[in-house]
């Protein structure tokens, strides 16, 4: 009975209709699981209430009889953002039905994993004018992902932004390979256009189809781009180190 009214209190209130969005959020987020089973709704509860505030779970509540799912958003314990519905073509979601259901339900609490969004020590090249830069673009990409987690509706800004310190950070690195005679420069200008390339036709693609559809079509090129701040930016600052310092 207490796992139902617990249930019904979250589900019956403030359900958005976006249960597919939430969905494509899940699958483009890195997670790892805190907790799964059946029939644990209030344990899982009492988990997330003592939540870091700066974490990120996702609570996923499963109802394979029914063909219906419930996505909960956690920031640290306050629920943010809450979405019900059917998982199939004339799935129906009621909620007195569906809590009734709950020790039946596969209930799944994720934590957001953030492997690349965060500025980590193993990023620093020694160069303070390019760690600097690299560090506000990997915090402009977090702020855009938690973004996207709340549901604040500030994505599209947030992206603009994300770009435009990106094609500063380009701009910056090329100054300094032509001022310093970068011999490995052609490879490295090419890798830019591409990127400026591909940066002009995700914020079409933004514009057309929203943020979060659009990352879930492109996360390959986050990669690709985490692995140029690792790789060939790590090679530019350890010659720049020596050509200025």
């Amino acid at each position: 009975m207490w796992d139902y009214e617990e249930c019904l209190k979250i589900v019956a209130h403030d359900v958005r209709n976006d249960i597919n969005s939430l969905q494509k959020l899940l699958d483009i987020s890195e997670v790892s699981i805190v907790d799964r089973g059946k029939g644990n709704f209030s344990r899982v509860l009492s988990i997330v209430s003592m939540a870091d505030p700066d974490d990120y779970h996702y609570l996923e509540i499963f109802n394979e009889k029914l063909k219906t799912r419930c996505i909960l958003v956690f920031e640290g314990s306050k629920l943010v953002r809450i979405a019900c519905g059917g998982v199939e073509p004339g799935a129906v979601f009621n909620p007195q039905e569906f809590c009734r259901s709950i020790a039946e339900s596969e209930i799944t609490l994720l934590k957001v994993v953030l492997p690349f969004f965060q500025w980590r020590e193993d990023m620093i090249h020694g160069f303070e004018p390019l760690d600097a830069q690299h560090e506000r673009i990997l915090r402009k990409w977090n702020e855009l992902i938690k973004e996207l987690i709340k549901g604040g509706g500030r994505e599209a800004v947030i992206l603009e932004n994300l770009v435009n310190e990106v094609l500063e950070n380009m701009n910056f690195e090329e100054e300094l390979m032509r001022k310093y005679m970068y011999p490995k420069a052609k490879q490295h200008f090419k890798d830019h256009e591409d990127f400026r390339n591909l940066l002009k036709q995700l914020l079409e693609r933004a514009g057309k189809l929203g943020v979060l559809n659009m990352l879930q079509e492109n996360m390959g090129f986050v990669y690709a781009y985490t692995a140029h701040l690792n790789d060939l930016d790590h090679e530019l600052a350890s010659f720049l180190k020596r050509a200025i310092l």
